[in-house]
């Protein structure tokens, strides 16, 4: 059976670097989003960038699957997408805990968490390392909090695997590398 990974964590706790430098690009779910391109993002590679009304109107078609509202920007996974991904092979998807199991309710066991976790002190480091204003590092770092409690909710998922990414990059990528090779032995 094909399972979609689903990564979630504080912004800035490297879930999305991670998970693309062990998935392979194929396996990513490409989800909608509000947010303006940051530097070198691409349009239908990272995110399908469409503006705020756009989004909008997506949700009252009712082509997502799960979406959610995060840091003041719209992101959503289309449910046409991840059945079709999920018909070929696992897949993996980055997205908010609400995210999650919006999906879970959807597709059921299919989907799997991976928590990635990060003490307040390194987020604060890399969210001002990747260029991030202080407005949007003060967002952001208010929702950690949230983040953690949803960390909580999510421990009722036997399945939940969860990664700490406070050392080195390398050090997260084994975690999850061992994860999915325990997950595929199953």
């Amino acid at each position: 059976m094909t399972h979609c990974y689903v990564i979630i964590g504080p912004s800035g706790s490297g879930k999305t670097s991670l998970a693309a430098s062990v998935f392979r690009p194929d396996q990513k779910i490409i989800t909608h989003t509000s947010r303006p391109k940051r530097p070198g993002e691409l349009n239908e590679k990272d995110y399908y960038f469409v503006s705020k009304k756009k989004f909008q109107e997506m949700i009252s078609d009712g082509a997502f699957a799960e979406w959610d509202e995060y840091a003041g920007n719209y992101y959503g996974s289309s449910k046409m997408e991840i059945a079709n991904r999920l018909k070929k092979a696992d897949c993996y998807a980055v997205l908010t805990a609400s995210g999650f199991w919006r999906l879970h309710e959807l597709f059921g066991d299919r989907i799997r968490p991976i928590f990635i976790s990060i003490s307040k002190e390194t987020l604060q480091k890399r969210l001002k390392e990747r260029g991030d204003s202080q407005t949007e590092r003060s967002k952001r770092l208010a929702l950690f909090e949230r983040d953690q409690e949803e960390l909580h909710h999510l421990a009722s998922i036997p399945t939940l695997a969860i990664i700490s990414n406070d050392k080195t990059f390398e050090s997260a990528q084994q975690q999850l590398e061992k994860i999915l090779e325990e997950n595929t032995l199953r």
